[in-house]
């Protein structure tokens, strides 16, 4: 009898063990879920670098555009390994974003920002609506 009343306080004792253990990762998880994913941190970075390169290139600075289309390729790049999963048509668009950019890379590099200022343009509209279906 004293070996099924221990088998049974064992058992119990397990499995209160395994709901606690179960269960604790998944409480300390749900506000993670929450939190941005690096997929929309690699939109949103790519995106504030675009914006900046756009306010270069509106005061003829290709200099300093050209460092900001470096920093949104870089972005981008990330985006592209880490929006994997996601709908394809932020892909798509990461794609898309990255093609422009580059672009309008090369038109800073020529001085030419009024032809890279159109290619930054195409570049915040395909971030615009990558970040709009991210998750």
């Amino acid at each position: 009898m004293n070996r099924s009343r221990l088998a049974a306080a064992t058992v119990t004792a397990a499995m209160a063990l395994g709901a606690a253990v179960g269960i604790a990762p998944l409480a300390v998880a749900a506000p993670a879920a929450a939190a941005t994913s690096a997929c929309v941190s690699d939109l949103q970075a790519a995106q504030t670098s675009n914006n900046l390169a756009i306010a270069a290139d509106q005061v003829n600075n290709t200099a300093t555009a050209r460092t900001y289309n470096l920093s949104a390729a870089t972005s981008l790049a990330a985006a592209l390994g880490d929006c994997v999963g996601q709908p394809p048509v932020v892909g798509a668009n990461v794609l898309t974003a990255s093609a422009s950019n580059a672009v309008a890379l090369v038109y800073n590099l020529l001085g030419a920002s009024g032809s890279a200022l159109s290619s930054e343009q195409a570049t915040a509209s395909a971030l615009t609506q990558a970040l709009a279906v991210a998750t």
